[in-house]
């Protein structure tokens, strides 16, 4: 069986991170990994975004949505690809090269991380 890094993402969630509460970010925070794999071509990653805190389902699924379609905007088409979007997290799966990822870097408003979309063993 095959963990990714989204089921820690979510993990991260559940144990209280600063990821999707509102809280404003000042910078993105990059993966290294991320750096030297866009440097040298494509890198599958995990875009971890910010969305204004609801308790309200609806709202937030609604957030979620809006942002998810801000950054896509936002990214150059030909330096990034969408390769899953979710519903109920603030979250993108990517592949990006190393334009893409300095076009989320610049997206300090929504986006909080950019991390290497990794199987990962169960333990």
């Amino acid at each position: 069986m095959r963990i990714g890094v989204l089921t820690l993402l979510i993990a991260e969630m559940v144990a209280g991170s600063a990821f999707g509460t509102g809280v404003s970010r000042a910078d993105t925070l990059v993966d290294p990994e991320v750096r030297a794999l866009a440097s040298a071509g494509r890198a599958r990653v995990i875009v971890m975004l910010q969305i204004p805190e609801s308790t309200d389902q609806a709202q937030r699924t609604g957030a979620i949505g809006r942002v998810q379609e801000a950054v896509l905007a936002r990214l150059p088409q030909s330096h990034a690809s969408l390769v899953r979007r979710y519903d109920s997290i603030p979250v993108l799966a990517l592949e990006i090269d190393a334009t893409g990822l300095q076009a989320l870097e610049t997206m300090t408003d929504v986006v909080v991380s950019v991390k290497l979309d990794r199987a990962v063993k169960p333990q």
